[in-house]
């Protein structure tokens, strides 16, 4: 029955503290309750409730007591604040850590690589939460090739190879060996692997692989799988049946994978052609971004015709089924987008905005 402002006279706590205290803001320790018995005038036991100062009958219980005081104070501080997330459910129930994307590169400059994206940070954990838990989440990266032998490998945290928010997010799985053409790897991934946040991976995550595709992943995850299941026409500035089309327009083509990479650039080249109704041929130039670019210009390419176009002319751009991705999966058939120039004394020099569906 004391008033908040009494109580902080009798316990020598700030009033906010002790406000804090009672919203839930803040947790008390042990040297603050004692205070707060003493300005209540009741014993620590009555505070708690005897219940809780008894000794715990668990060994493992003591076991984890006894460990806890050895801990230096904001280890114990990390250690309360991971209690509270398993409490919640954090950590195991809502929202798990979940891996969010797979990239294969076979870049010449580091050889091949995995690079693994995940909702939080799991390569730049802060020592004071989590001791030692980026180097433990490196040690939760397995890889074996199809006769289930171990091969070797180097787990690099993003943040010694990348910029920006995804850094602290990606490891970097790299062999320490060339990996065969056409043969399947495993590479798995502990449930244990944890974040800065405290929460875990939840389930033993395991991908099957060559070094051009992903073939199997499990737990099967339908939006990490399906960019590797085909290639797609996603999308072009220029939509089948426009009219009005500047004669100076470019073509811009986005597709669902990577089609400029080293292993497929110069087949890409020859799957492009485009000629007036007339049947009448036009010389393009095929403009792809560098083969190791990893935007989204990987899954780009642009058809510039060098002369420009007629006006007042109908056009058909044919794509080949041919068309290959960095995955080796085929467009399966040919995509024909047609279309019809301006007038040719119609000055314009603006393109085409936004991605349509072709």
């Amino acid at each position: 029955m004391l008033s908040a402002s009494k109580l902080s006279k009798q316990s020598g706590l700030s009033q906010s503290f002790i406000w804090r205290i009672e919203s839930g803001e803040k947790q008390p320790t042990l040297e603050t309750l004692r205070k707060l018995s003493q300005g209540l005038g009741i014993s620590l036991g009555e505070l708690l409730g005897e219940g809780l100062l008894s000794e715990p009958e668990s060994p493992k219980i003591n076991r984890i007591i006894s460990n806890i005081r050895k801990l230096p104070i904001e280890q114990v501080d990390a250690l309360d604040l991971f209690i509270a997330s398993l409490s919640n459910g954090y950590a195991i129930g809502e929202n798990p850590l979940s891996l969010q994307t797979i990239n294969l590169n076979n870049s010449d400059k580091n050889g091949f690589e995995i690079e693994l994206v995940f909702s939080s940070n799991v390569s730049s954990i802060m020592d004071h939460r989590i001791p030692d838990g980026t180097e433990r989440n490196m040690g939760g990266f397995h890889l074996f090739d199809d006769g289930m032998k171990e091969v070797p490998i180097d787990v690099i945290p993003g943040k010694q190879r990348i910029l920006g928010r995804k850094a602290e997010r990606t490891f970097i799985v790299r062999p320490q060996i060339r990996l065969a053409d056409g043969r399947a790897y495993k590479l798995n991934i502990s449930k244990l692997l944890q974040a800065n946040n405290y929460k875990y991976l939840k389930e033993n995550h395991t991908i099957m692989f060559s070094t051009y595709e992903i073939i199997d992943i499990t737990p099967f995850n339908k939006k990490l799988f399906s960019p590797y299941l085909s290639l797609t026409l996603d999308g072009s500035n220029i939509v089948s049946g426009d009219e009005n089309v500047p004669v100076n327009a470019d073509i811009k083509l986005t597709f669902s994978n990577n089609v400029i990479t080293k292993t497929v650039r110069d087949h890409n080249l020859q799957c492009f052609s485009l000629e007036s109704s007339k049947k009448q041929p036009v010389e393009i130039d095929v403009i792809m971004a560098e083969p190791n670019d990893n935007s989204e210009q990987k899954k780009e390419i642009i058809i510039h015709p060098r002369l420009g176009l007629q006006g007042n002319t109908a056009y058909i751009l044919t794509i080949s089924q041919n068309l290959q991705s960095g995955n080796q999966k085929l467009l399966g058939t040919d995509k024909i987008i047609t279309f019809t120039t301006s007038d040719a004394n119609v000055s314009s020099t603006d393109a085409q905005d936004g991605l349509s569906i072709a």
